[in-house]
């Protein structure tokens, strides 16, 4: 597989989250950490072409869950089925 190499430029605030994201996920480059993210972004889109739109997590201690809506993929389910409601 052939990889290619693709250059970012980040505010200082998006740099300060994507480096807290590196170091609270243990990732061995800043890379590592937005590859995983994307994957995971691209997981949450195929959730939602498959009519999903919210993310439950639970504390498995507690057994308290909390709902998580990712406003992005929201839109993006209202997007959708506004087009699947036109004849």
């Amino acid at each position: 597989m052939a990889s290619e190499r693709v250059v970012f430029s980040f505010d200082p605030p998006s740099l300060e989250t994507l480096n807290q994201v590196k170091e609270r996920g243990d990732f061995s480059s800043l890379g590592m950490a937005v590859r995983e993210s994307l994957q995971l972004n691209d997981f949450f889109q195929t959730l939602v072409d498959k009519g999903f739109s919210e993310i439950v997590v639970r504390n498995p201690d507690t057994q308290q869950e909390k709902t998580i809506v990712i406003s992005s993929l929201q839109k993006l389910a209202n997007k959708r089925a506004r087009r699947s409601d036109k004849p």
